[in-house]
């Protein structure tokens, strides 16, 4: 039989022994041929992944390292390109509702005309993909009705094809989009689908970080602008004899904490029920309505003078005009345009429930507030609020009962904010650490705490200007409240604590209860401050007729000879001795530290015992 075979020429080999082996050999060198391309192409997509790992490698370091965003961003760019040939790569951030520029190296040009989009599904590729919160593939810019009226830009930049993936948080929040751009109509296949959503998530993950980090930074330095200011202020109470000028360290402590030009404080007069100007901190210079200029004219202006005072009064809460050039005309306004003044900060001075005046806080150029700057502005305005109200009480009486009041009120600040702020800076630094170490859990843990303590110290901060006592004790027993500030200040830290209960427990008078749990917070605080102890102990032991509290450390100590009685030991001394009691320290550098209260229990006779 004869065989019959089509050659490379579409000619047919018949019988022929030679012509069957050529075509033999022929079919195996195009087999070779097709082994080889596959080869390559092995290779070559061997290569392409190594240099993609190589090139997410060094920007994962450089993440770690908490590089610059902007330089990894934009070395992300530059890794898609040279992965993908032909592509432009671009980064856009989310700012509010719009698109605001991050990196694209290789077309700056077209970066600047796009900053500041607005997000819209039906609006081009990264700003719908921003909207949609979903990837979108433009093929085909020409024809696609989502750039019908952008085309003259797509033109100028020679742009005919799109991709945009949004960069989502952990909390599928969306921080901006990762989009790649190319010059002619083209769709992704599978392996550019892979590594854009390699690269998406690596820029997401830099993006979050380094947000975090700064928010992080930004709560830890607003914290240690709380305890500043509370320092100063403090410092103002327990010297200043003059009323005014507690007010004056405030105001000044206030503009400066808040980086303002100047401020003013308005007050509600209860009789006329009109807002009275009282005083004002301007160009280093503390102004107060007593002064023979401002007397003459006596500035006073209904509620409704200033739109926000009405809205402000009621919701207790901030108010912002971002630039009082535009909108609605107010009294004053003319003056503090000629001053260069762009926003004003409007910050109600709360007490027992009730807005009772405003504090007016300028800044001659646009400003937004994060809620942590808001929070650091009504604890600014709260300390106001409670120096204005002891200037009033001092300048009422001179008795000794206006004078202890005064300290008692310095006092509860001191035990209520100080301590709060030193929690909280205790465990921003420790998220901090934590941070540092890649230890997630543990930052969202610190930072957590850090809030629950700030939250709780303004709460009871409120609760001291209207004399109430800690609220914990009107829930639990003192040697339960004792327990349970020593768990909440010493949460995620090193230092061990216990508590040791002897004797029968009995109910105390609410005055003595909270100074024992107010002298308790301050020795524990200042062993998170000062000490570096690894164990905390307090005993608190009740007998028939005295209660006393013991609280022990192993930290550093001091010599208390050396040492000049600061405001926190001077307190301490005070609460004992108000009472009644005893109190004494003692340490010595190296062996830490021993506080000892003893309080008589009032009621109870030698008859009784």
């Amino acid at each position: 039989m004869n065989t019959r075979l089509e050659n490379a020429g579409g000619a047919t080999t018949k019988g022929d022994p030679l012509g069957i082996e050529l075509e033999r050999l022929r079919l195996e060198l195009d087999a070779s041929r097709k082994r080889v391309a596959q080869l390559d192409g092995l290779i070559e997509s061997h290569k392409k992944s190594e240099f993609l790992l190589h090139g997410e490698k060094t920007i994962t370091e450089m993440i770690a390292r908490g590089d610059e965003l902007q330089l990894i961003l934009e070395s992300s760019c530059k890794l898609v390109e040279e992965s993908l040939p032909r592509s432009l790569a671009i980064i856009l951030l989310l700012d509010g509702k719009r698109l605001r520029r991050g990196a694209a190296p290789s077309f700056p040009k077209y970066l600047a005309e796009v900053d500041g989009f607005e997000i819209d599904p039906a609006l081009g590729t990264c700003s719908a993909a921003a909207a949609r919160r979903e990837q979108v593939i433009t093929s085909d810019i020409s024809i696609d009705r989502n750039w019908s009226g952008h085309l003259d830009l797509a033109s100028r930049h020679g742009l005919k094809a799109g991709w945009a993936t949004p960069l989502l948080s952990s909390t599928k929040e969306v921080l901006g989009t990762f989009g790649l751009y190319w010059p002619e109509p083209c769709s992704p296949t599978s392996e550019h689908l892979q590594i854009i959503d390699q690269i998406a998530r690596m820029i997401a993950f830099a993006i979050e970080r380094k947000r975090a980090a700064e928010a992080l930074h930004a709560s830890e330095q607003l914290a240690r602008g709380q305890a500043e200011a509370l320092t100063i202020t403090l410092d103002s109470l327990a010297r200043e004899t003059d009323p005014e000028r507690i007010v004056e360290h405030v105001l000044r402590t206030t503009t400066a904490q808040l980086d303002a030009e100047s401020c003013s404080v308005w007050l509600k007069n209860e009789t006329s029920e009109l807002m009275d100007f009282e005083f004002a901190f301007e160009l280093g210079q503390f102004k107060a309505k007593t002064e023979a200029k401002l007397a003459a004219v006596s500035p006073s202006l209904p509620v409704g003078a200033i739109l926000p005072w009405q809205d402000l009064c009621r919701t207790r809460r901030p108010v912002v005009l971002e630039d009082i050039r535009q909108g609605p005309d107010f009294p004053c306004r003319s003056y503090l345009v000629e001053r260069g003044v762009v926003t004003l900060l409007m910050i109600p001075m709360v007490i027992a429930g009730e807005a009772r005046g405003v504090i007016s806080v300028r800044f001659i150029r646009k400003r937004t507030f994060r809620p942590e700057e808001l929070d650091l502005a009504q604890a600014l305005a709260h300390q106001a609020m409670l120096s204005i109200q002891l200037a009033r009480l001092s300048v009422e009486s001179r008795h000794a009962a206006v004078v202890e009041e005064r300290n008692r009120l310095a006092r509860e600040i001191h035990d209520t904010m100080a301590h709060g702020l030193t929690g909280v800076i205790v465990h921003l630094e420790a998220a901090r650490a934590a941070m540092s170490q890649k230890k997630q859990g543990m930052v969202s843990e610190h930072v957590e705490r850090a809030g629950e303590l700030a939250r709780e110290g303004l709460r009871e901060a409120r609760r001291s200007a209207l004399s109430l006592h800690p609220q914990v004790l009107e829930e639990k027993p003192l040697a339960l409240a004792l327990k349970d500030l020593m768990g909440r200040m010493t949460a995620g830290m090193t230092l061990r604590v216990r508590l040791i209960l002897e004797g029968e427990p009995r109910s105390l008078s609410v005055e003595l209860e909270t100074h024992l749990l107010r002298i308790g917070q301050e020795v524990l605080t200042n062993a998170l401050r000062h000490a570096k102890a690894s164990e905390f102990s307090v005993l608190l032991a009740f007998s028939t007729r005295e209660v006393r509290l013991i609280l022990r450390d192993n930290g550093r100590g001091f010599d208390p000879g050396l040492k000049s009685e600061g405001f926190g030991l001077r307190g301490m001394r005070e609460r004992a001795e108000s009472l009644g009691g005893q109190f004494s320290i003692e340490s010595s550098d190296g062996n830490g530290t021993v506080v000892a209260v003893v309080l008589p229990v009032p009621g109870v006779s030698e008859s009784d015992t």
